[in-house]
């Protein structure tokens, strides 16, 4: 303070200004000297857009922390009857020539439900495929014909080989106990014989007598010969007739063979041509018709749906088609946002579902000629005109809702209606989002 005071006494001294009462009354009262305390003032305008500016930077950090980017995926669908119903869809493009069901009819698995014709080749009057249907059913109609000409014959033989074994063996018995009986009367000639020599010898017999008894000795002994003879050939006819019966049997055995081959050959080829000529599209399930798309005189293309099988007084659902670029992140209870062509969602909104069923497997594979153009042209699979092919697998949805209001009505949703789905296939936070670029670089660096 004393070096303050000198520097304040060697100042010039100035005329104080004239001033209002007020700063007279300062002045006086000493209120107005240097050594007194100075009041500093803070800018509030700059202090509020200080406060502002980190508000926003705190509001922007937390929005950017809890806030979530969705990534959503648009699907097509079909309302199908129930939990299980199904589509039916056409094998093979045409028209369609007889619709055999209604709508509402209950039918069972194999039922005839449509009658479609392809396109045929007409060969005069009558058209090529019914000419050759025609020679094909006559054809197997003759094979089978020959087949059972030979399984009859074959079963003749078998039967005649048994009577000639049940023959032979009677035979054979009735030799065996005529070779037993001659070898005994044989052995007891042999004796007599003997004894009838020493007789001889002694003179108690003659010569006569004992020759007429080697002559029955000889005639035992000849026709045990002949019973044994007998038997051998006996045997060996049964041989020869079971080596020939063998023979025809495998020879038909492979005539059967060759014959099956080519009835196999002609039902392929019999059904191939009743494909030409008309494909009979039959129930896979049991169940009542929800609905029919096509009408007879239709012109239907592969993989068309022309009918829907299921429960039309069950809660329906809804099948979508998911591309297998979607099947990564969708989960069982997902919320579906349900758009129906009948309804559109502009003048009378949307409607809410959840995911119930996700199928293992897909319902339908990439064509074979988009797989090899998207391989040849990498690029052009990537590019937006061209998309790489995609499986689709059917994703199983249970709307929240069965009725739309429509102009103050509610309006049920028919059976087989088609749909489009938006289904949130991706969902991150937008610090990810932010840093993923950030992080990516890092990583190949």
């Amino acid at each position: 303070m004393p070096l303050l005071d000198g520097i304040l006494r060697r100042l010039p001294k100035r005329r104080p200004a004239r001033t209002n009462g007020i700063m007279d009354r300062f002045e006086v009262t000493g209120l107005h000297s240097l050594s007194s305390t100075i009041e500093l003032r803070r800018d509030t305008a700059g202090n509020l857009m200080i406060v502002f500016f980190g508000a926003l930077a705190v509001f922007i950090v937390a929005a950017m922390w809890f806030g979530t980017f969705s990534k959503q995926e648009t699907m097509r669908g079909l309302v199908l009857g129930t939990k299980g119903g199904q589509r039916i869809t056409v094998p093979i493009g045409g028209t369609v020539k007889k619709v055999w069901i209604e709508q509402g009819q209950a039918v069972t698995t194999g039922q005839k439900l449509l009658t479609v014709i392809p396109q045929q080749t007409a060969s005069g009057a009558s058209p090529l495929s019914e000419t050759d249907l025609q020679a094909l059913i006559d054809q197997k109609a003759n094979t089978e014909q020959q087949i059972a000409s030979i399984k009859t014959l074959m079963a003749r033989d078998t039967q005649d080989m048994q009577s000639f074994d049940a023959n032979v063996e009677a035979l054979t018995n009735n030799l065996r106990s005529q070779e037993r009986e001659l070898e005994r009367s044989v052995a007891a000639q042999r004796d007599i014989v003997q004894r009838m020599q020493r007789y001889l010898k002694v003179g108690y017999t003659t010569r006569d007598s004992v020759t007429a008894q080697e002559r029955a000795w000889q005639d035992y002994a000849q026709q045990l010969a002949a019973a044994r003879l007998q038997l051998a050939q006996l045997s060996g006819t049964s041989l020869e007739r079971l080596r020939a019966v063998q023979q025809n049997n495998n020879y038909s055995a492979n005539q059967l063979a060759d014959m099956g081959r080519l009835i196999s050959e002609l039902t392929a080829k019999i059904e191939r041509a009743k494909s030409a000529i008309s494909t009979d599209i039959v129930a896979v399930t049991d169940g009542k018709v929800a609905a029919i798309n096509v009408r007879e005189g239709a012109e239907v293309a592969v993989g068309d749906t022309v009918a829907a099988i299921g429960d039309p007084d069950a809660p329906f659902i809804i099948g979508l088609q998911a591309p297998s670029k979607s099947m990564g992140l969708l989960t069982i209870g997902q919320r579906v946002v349900l758009k129906y062509d009948a309804f559109p969602y502009k003048t009378f909104g949307v409607k809410y579902g959840r995911v119930i069923a996700i199928s293992a497997q897909p319902v339908t594979l990439p064509k074979e000629d988009e797989q090899s153009m998207a391989m040849v042209n990498p690029a052009l699979a990537q590019s937006a005109q061209s998309a790489p092919p995609q499986s689709k697998f059917l994703v199983e949805v249970e709307p929240e809702d069965k009725t739309i209001s429509a102009y103050g009505v509610d309006r049920p949703i028919l059976i087989g209606s088609t749909l489009s789905a938006d289904v949130i296939v991706e969902r991150r936070r937008l610090i990810d989002w932010v840093l993923d670029p950030i992080l990516a670089m890092r990583g190949r660096t």
